[in-house]
């Protein structure tokens, strides 16, 4: 395994372990969450007012990947920790604000964090504000990293699917089907039996603005399509429900 030389490369790991936790398999999501879980030191990357974190020992890989990162015996968290330091040009150090915050992306991956890092050590954390890296690649919008990561962390990490299904049976109680709240485009009568229960659930509340012991509720869930979701993401702010039906109206 060949450790990472720039910030590119570290950059690209990042979005490896998002694009997992996002879009893999239960098994996937639930090694990269322990990844998550059992570090020491990590890279804090904010994107708009959120903060997340990536392990160092994952992330200081070239082109890392889960399956061969679980069973290398070579992984070595010092080495990986040296290279992000020649990268970053400073060494992680314990921050408490950052310790709050990384107790806060626990919760919302839905795992409980361990009191300290491995052995016993206080996590030590990097800084690194990924979005300015993004502007200075001048990358068309269809290959902008930074939005595929927001949408994607949004469709899996900020929501409970419990309260989705919760907020889809409330739903269907009421008014008999399922429909986009926006549009009011209905999967099913479009495409049948492959389209029957299915609609996207929008969390109303940013993950950023919700605080360590708020939990979702159903109220904070909308129901909407899928093309409709995507235009609620595509400014920042995100767009409110209403704010989205006058533009379609």
């Amino acid at each position: 395994m060949k450790l990472i030389s720039d910030q590119k490369q570290l950059i690209n790991n990042i979005e490896t372990l998002e694009n997992i936790i996002a879009e893999g398999s239960e098994s996937e999501k639930k090694e990269a969450t322990d990844l998550t879980k059992r570090g020491t030191c990590f890279v804090a990357y904010q994107i708009e007012n959120e903060i997340r974190f990536a392990p160092s020992r994952f992330i200081g890989y070239i082109n890392n990947k889960l399956k061969s990162h679980i069973i290398s015996k070579s992984k070595d968290g010092r080495k990986t920790n040296k290279a992000i330091n020649e990268i970053l040009g400073v060494q992680p150090s314990h921050n408490k604000e950052l310790e709050q915050k990384y107790i806060q992306y626990c919760i919302c991956l839905g795992i409980k964090p361990n009191s300290k890092g491995a052995f016993g050590v206080e996590r030590k954390y990097w800084k690194l504000n990924i979005e300015k890296e993004f502007e200075k690649n001048e990358l068309s919008n269809e290959g902008f990293p930074e939005g595929k990561i927001i949408e994607r962390i949004h469709k899996s990490r900020e929501r409970s699917y419990k309260v989705i299904d919760l907020a889809k049976k409330r739903f269907l109680d009421v008014n008999g089907s399922l429909f986009c709240q926006v549009c009011g485009f209905d999967f099913e009568k479009t495409y049948g039996k492959l389209g029957e229960y299915f609609i996207e659930g929008h969390h109303t509340i940013a993950v950023s603005e919700m605080s360590h012991e708020q939990k979702t509720r159903v109220e904070d869930i909308v129901l909407v399509c899928s093309n409709c979701h995507r235009m609620i993401h595509k400014k920042r702010p995100w767009l409110k429900m209403s704010e989205l039906k006058k533009i379609l109206n």
